[in-house]
């Protein structure tokens, strides 16, 4: 009969995450995460499998946080481009917070891929879900009058997403946030209607607010 775990499973996982985040998966040993985790080697496989199963669960985890964050923060109160842009700098305060460690995420894509297609099914589920969150959030802005006409919500996403996976990476050689808050209002900036224009009615098109 298997004895009963001990441990608190989720809160392991959470340490073996942060374990990983800050020393990456390569450097990170199995006598690491005995240390880390307060387990013995037996213990870790027979609950998580080898360090690389061990590595996409908490990987996994990181990412579900991600997702949950976006799914909850972005919704229809309010104007739709503020909240996307409030959104977006939270998500980047996240990772600032976890020092030079940048992204998880984006260290883990730029660490093991293309080689590991595990880590690469989690990176693209999660690079799908958030350009899905941030199309739909901008179909919200242009129905609203929001989104600059030159701009598609799709393609505004897609600037979005590769924006802030760019900005995981800068942070890590300039980790002033006052540099990924000016790139933030830039974009935005781009994507944001000219206060002297007004959608036409009905057909999307653009016309001077100063006109008779």
């Amino acid at each position: 009969m298997a004895r009963p775990r001990t441990f608190d499973e989720e809160a392991t996982l959470d340490r073996a995450m942060i374990l990983f985040w800050h020393k990456g998966y390569e450097a990170t040993a199995m006598s690491d995460l005995v240390a880390e985790l307060g387990l013995g080697r037996g213990s870790i496989y027979a609950a998580f499998g080898d360090k690389h199963q061990l590595f996409i669960r908490a990987l996994g985890r990181y990412l579900d946080h991600q997702t949950r964050l976006l799914g909850t923060a972005l919704d229809d109160e309010g104007p739709a481009l503020p909240r996307l842009r409030d959104v977006l700098g939270r998500l980047l305060a996240a990772d600032a917070a976890s020092g030079s460690a940048g992204c998880f995420s984006v260290n883990s894509i730029a660490e093991l891929l293309p080689q590991d297609e595990e880590v690469a099914k989690l990176a693209r589920r999660n690079l799908r879900y958030a350009e899905e969150a941030f199309t739909t959030q901008l179909e919200r802005a242009a129905r609203d009058g929001e989104l600059a006409p030159a701009v598609t919500p799709r393609q505004g996403a897609q600037l979005l997403l590769n924006l802030v996976q760019g900005l995981q990476i800068m942070r890590k050689v300039d980790s002033d946030p006052a540099r990924a808050a000016a790139c933030l209002d830039s974009t935005f900036a781009l994507l944001t209607r000219p206060l002297d224009t007004v959608a036409a009615p009905g057909d999307g098109s653009v016309m001077s607010s100063t006109a008779t």
